[in-house]
């Protein structure tokens, strides 16, 4: 707990805002704590503890802001109370984060965290895949937007590959909760009815690779469906198999992605012949609910965004991207580089469209798009 000689220049930490009726609920990624509403003086005021401001300059701003004077009680209990939910960027929170990862780390295995019956979800997709197996395919790109939104180009995508010799599935994701580090992956089975096995080998042969810990952003898998939404397909199709569950977080340039994917690339050569890669993404998210004034169609972006994946164009995607500040917010920028990458290095030379859809949310006037892909060798 923060002590009365330490309230000057604290920081608040990483969480997430959605606005929600005449305030905000305020979410942790980590899960340290359940949600939150914050009224909209609430949070502005705790996003005025930006470690720099001492405790009078951020009451001056607050009243300067809402004409409301805190005492010196009112707002060093608004602190004591923000930090019993390891709000503050402090010593506090850095020790609760390392026992959660720590944690993490000793579990046989992790259940998959958006499911409740999951053999009748699994029984549904078995049951409704369709015939349409197409050999010879190394690579998708799957959407990981909710399943019942999208079930139809699931079972579509997911029907190219159910009769493949392939058993390992090597899963790229992407960051939702704050990552650390630029690439990270998973090192624990997962369990969805039944144990679903990581292959070590691989993983441990990665790792040597890498400078930094591989490991250490565990924390962001603690709900990050687009790793968990292809291990659920995947379980459903396959009955002995393994996965490589893995984030693509960020890089400083292309350059480090490039690294990363020639670092996996060394890694997995001799197992080549084994393995399908999967980027689980989705495309545009638009409207309201991302930020913008009113929604519109995607498509434009989106078309162009994809033929440059259809085509292995990974350097020409992220700059399109890059050029226009990815303002409809596609979420497989790094993540389809690193992906691209490795399927250059193994001679992919184009893929395939198998379906490209807008989900419209009138509820909350937005949008999000998604597209299904398969590569062959």
């Amino acid at each position: 707990m923060v002590n009365d000689t330490n309230f000057d220049k604290l920081r608040i930490r990483y969480f997430e805002v959605e606005e929600f009726d005449d305030g905000f609920i305020v979410r942790d990624p980590f899960g340290l704590f359940e949600d939150l509403f914050f009224t909209p003086q609430a949070l502005y005021l705790i996003g005025l503890f930006d470690g720099n401001r001492t405790l009078d300059e951020i009451k001056s701003e607050f009243l300067k802001a809402t004409g409301i004077v805190l005492s010196d009680s009112e707002i060093i209990e608004f602190i004591k109370q923000m930090d019993n939910y390891y709000l503050f960027y402090n010593e506090r929170f850095i020790n609760r984060i390392e026992e959660e990862r720590e944690k993490i780390l000793k579990l046989e295995y992790k259940k998959l965290s958006f499911f409740e019956d999951i053999a009748q979800i699994k029984n549904f997709i078995k049951q409704n895949s369709i015939e349409d197996f197409q050999e010879d395919i190394i690579a998708l790109i799957v959407p990981h937007i909710d399943i019942k939104v999208a079930m139809d180009t699931y079972l579509k995508t997911y029907s190219k590959i159910k009769n493949t010799k392939r058993n390992i599935f090597f899963i790229f994701g992407v960051a939702h909760s704050i990552h650390l580090t630029p690439f990270s992956i998973f090192p624990k089975n997962y369990f969805t009815d039944r144990v679903v096995k990581v292959h070590n080998e691989i993983i441990n042969n990665i790792r040597n690779l890498f400078f930094y810990d591989i490991h250490f952003d565990v924390l962001a898998y603690k709900n990050e469906h687009s790793v968990e939404f292809p291990i659920l397909f995947l379980d459903s199709i396959f009955e002995d198999f393994y996965v490589i569950p893995s984030i693509v977080a960020y890089a400083k340039n292309r350059d480090e992605l490039k690294i990363i994917a020639e670092r996996i690339y060394g890694a997995i050569k001799e197992y080549k012949d084994k393995i399908i890669f999967i980027s689980s993404i989705d495309l545009s998210h638009v409207g309201k609910k991302f930020g913008d004034k009113v929604y519109y169609e995607p498509n434009e972006v989106d078309l162009k965004y994809i033929d440059m994946l259809l085509n292995l164009k990974n350097d020409e995607a992220f700059e399109f991207l890059e050029k226009y500040q990815n303002q409809t917010r596609i979420d497989g920028q790094f993540t389809n580089y690193v992906f691209l990458e490795i399927l250059k290095l193994l001679g992919v030379k184009e893929g395939i469209l198998i379906d490209y859809k807008n989900y419209y949310e009138a509820l909350t006037e937005s949008g999000v798009s998604y597209c299904s892909i398969y590569y062959k060798v």
